[in-house]
This record gives C-alpha cells, sequence and structure tokens, in this order.
C-alpha cells in the first residue's frame, strides 16, 4: 500500500451533518473554547503571536502533504490545487504576521483573518458537502482540520484582540482587513492572465492544468452563485466589482453577527451578576 496515497475511507461517504461532520464541528467548538479561555483572555502579543504562529506552521505542514499527495497520486503536479483559494490565504498570514515587526500591519493581518478567514472557515464547517468529494482519509482530515483551525484562529484573534466589541471600530476592524483582500485579489488576478498566456492556455500545458488563484480570471469560469451568472453576462470590470463587494457583504453581516453575539452574552452575564 502507497503510504501517501492508499488510505481509503472505510465507510460511506460522509455528508453534511453526518457523524463525521457533527463530530469535527464538536471537537471545533471546544478547542475554540479552550483556546479563547486558556490563552486570548489573558491578551498578551507575546502569547497571540506564538499561538497563532503555531497554528500558521501547522497548516503549512499539512498543506505540505496535501500537495505531496496529489502530485503522487498524479504523477505530476496538480496546478489546480496550489494553496491560494479564499480558504488558504489566511495559512499564509498565519504563518507570517507574527513575525512582522510593523504593529499596523499585523494588525491588519490579524484582522483579515478574524473576519475574512473566520468566514472562509465557518461557510466550510457549516456546509462542507463539496469538501466530501475524496474517498481518501488524509485528505478528509486535512479537510476539518484546515478549517476548524480557520475557525479557531479567527475566535482566538476575536476574543484577545476584542474584535466586533464596539459599533465604533466596525469600519477600522473591517477596512483593513479588505483592503488586504483587494490586493490579494488583484495579485491573483494579474498571475492568472499572466499565467494563462505563458503556458496554461498554450500548446505546452499537455496535461491540460489549469491556473485559478481566488477563483477570479477572464478565462474560467466562476463557480460561485450569482457571481458565475455576472462572470457569464457582464462585463468583467463589473463581475470584478461585484465579486469584492460580495466578500466586503460577507465579512459585514459576520462582523454584526458577531457582535450581536458577544452584547447577548453581555447582556446575560450582567444579569448573573
Amino acid at each position: 500500500m502507497n503510504v501517501v496515497t492508499g488510505w481509503l475511507w472505510p465507510w460511506d461517504r460522509p455528508t453534511n451533518f453526518g457523524w463525521y461532520h457533527i463530530t469535527w464541528l464538536i471537537i471545533m467548538v471546544i478547542l475554540c473554547v479552550f483556546f479563547s479561555l486558556r490563552f486570548a483572555r489573558k491578551h498578551d502579543d507575546k502569547i497571540d503571536n506564538r499561538v497563532i504562529f503555531g497554528f500558521g506552521l501547522f497548516l503549512v505542514l499539512i498543506e505540505l502533504y496535501k500537495q505531496i499527495f496529489y502530485t503522487v497520486e498524479a504523477g505530476y503536479y496538480r496546478w489546480y490545487a496550489f494553496p491560494f483559494q479564499f480558504c488558504s490565504v489566511p495559512m499564509y498570514l498565519a504563518f507570517i504576521a507574527p513575525l512582522v515587526k510593523n504593529k499596523k500591519i499585523q494588525d491588519s493581518m490579524y484582522k483579515f483573518i478574524a473576519t475574512f478567514g473566520l468566514l472562509a472557515g465557518l461557510a466550510v464547517m457549516i456546509y462542507p458537502d463539496s469538501c466530501f468529494y475524496t474517498n481518501y482519509v488524509t485528505i478528509l482530515l486535512h479537510t476539518m482540520m484546515w478549517h476548524s483551525s480557520m475557525v479557531i484562529i479567527g475566535v482566538y484573534l476575536v476574543v484577545s484582540k476584542g474584535y466586533c466589541k464596539d459599533i465604533k471600530n466596525f469600519v477600522k476592524e473591517i477596512i483593513p482587513g479588505l483592503i488586504i483582500f483587494t490586493i490579494i485579489v488583484v495579485f491573483s488576478m494579474i498571475v492568472n492572465i499572466v499565467g494563462y498566456h505563458l503556458y496554461f492556455g498554450t500548446d505546452l500545458n499537455i496535461h491540460n492544468e489549469t491556473l485559478f488563484f481566488m477563483y477570479i480570471s477572464p478565462y474560467y469560469s466562476n463557480p460561485f452563485p450569482i457571481l458565475g451568472q455576472i462572470k457569464e453576462t457582464q462585463p468583467f470590470i463589473v463581475f470584478f466589482l461585484a465579486y469584492l463587494a460580495a466578500f466586503a457583504i460577507g465579512i459585514t453581516a459576520l462582523w454584526f453577527i458577531v457582535f450581536g453575539i458577544r452584547k447577548l452574552v453581555s447582556i446575560v452575564n450582567k444579569k448573573k451578576a
């Protein structure tokens, strides 16, 4: 048996809110509570940096395994699996941000992880069906470890840094992450276009690979609902602006949901007191 790709799932395919999904939801909640109570409440920058760097290193290691897995399985490098999608970016920031000396830049990175990263992690952990396509044990484990870690990191930062606590801070907690997201999207689009003309859209691409960072490219259909329709029916600039707006609306909604939860907890605690 191949030690990299030989571990097949022995049961029926996992499903939404099946035993495998629910087990990971429970693990995620327990770890969110543990890290928030054990470390985040101390609000020590050194502890925060160590915790986030630890998660970043963990994500790098399991992603390295995933890249090796797909390469061994196919016999060549699968560019479509290169880790630079919405759910992949927090890995880079969690690994790099604790090492950044400039506090303003570091804080912006943490705000991105606490908003965009948390949103991405929750989206998959609530509805992971599209990630249950494989019958390989290690990839199924990777999926749930990855996205639950994003939720844990996001919740940790919300508690530690006091995000989503005061309505007056809404703009300054949302804008830094949105700026980083826009830079990442523009960078991804440039790489996608250049890569398409240099290799992926040419005869050199013998394996018919695709380079589709952040799912934003003039050459491929966007897989997201509504955005995919806009991409097919409207000029690309309209799709690009709609793409940014959709994610901005998503993190705004998430911010107010977390804000509401914090207010509710505060009211309950006051009544108990």
